[in-house]
């Protein structure tokens, strides 16, 4: 089966910067020149705006592609999968790039999504960013440990035991993966993100230290 590569193991191979990686991405996803200028003010590192800056921004902003739940749901489930999150505003720089992505991309973000809140209704009875912190951190424990049936990137190559018979069959591991490789990406392209794994702001390192998030929900 094919392997997935992580947003850092991408940036690593390609030796890349941050502004080069976040140019790749939005680019990948569509977007033009013009847009990169808001993309940078997005993933800034918040500490770089004043506090009434922040305020007025924080009041300004609404989602593009997420609803308000979906946009709560992404944010804390962001922090809980690679703490920090909510800090550098990950959610917004995932509905920036979903609101140009494919349709195809986009359901199955949303499914993955769906089907998280669905785990946090079938154990609780709330939605998740109604539930507490340890029942939040529960459904992610039992969702990254669980067995994957069917990788949500590699959904297209036969699986193991023989050919799939209809549309793609997913579990919550393969939801769970996807949603960690989107929230790896936006969170490892900001200020912070690429400074955690070793960015000075002037060089790139050929060999990037270890994710301190490895073992977070891996």
């Amino acid at each position: 089966m094919k392997k997935i590569e992580a947003p850092a193991e991408k940036m690593r191979r390609l030796g890349l910067t941050r502004r080069e990686w976040v140019q790749r991405m939005l680019a990948g996803a569509g977007l033009a020149g013009p847009v990169l200028g808001g993309a940078d003010a997005i993933i800034a590192s918040p500490a770089s705006d004043s506090t009434a800056a922040q305020s007025q921004a924080a009041t300004a902003w609404k989602p593009a592609f997420f609803d308000d739940h979906q946009n709560q749901t992404i944010a804390a489930l962001a922090e809980g999968i690679v703490p920090g999150s909510t800090a550098v505003q990950a959610n917004r720089f995932l509905d920036l790039a979903l609101d140009a992505e494919t349709t195809d991309i986009q359901q199955k973000f949303v499914s993955s999504l769906n089907a998280m809140e669905g785990e946090s209704l079938r154990r609780f009875a709330k939605s998740f960013i109604d539930i507490s912190t340890g029942q939040q951190d529960e459904i992610l424990t039992a969702a990254s440990t669980g067995q994957s049936f069917r990788p949500i990137l590699n959904e297209d190559e036969p699986i193991e035991n023989g050919s799939q018979v209809g549309p793609p069959v997913h579990n919550l591991r393969d939801y769970f993966d996807y949603l960690k490789n989107w929230i790896s990406m936006a969170y490892y392209s900001t200020e912070a993100g690429m400074k955690e794994l070793g960015w000075t702001g002037e060089n790139y390192f050929e060999s990037l230290p270890v994710c301190q998030h490895s073992d977070d929900h891996s």
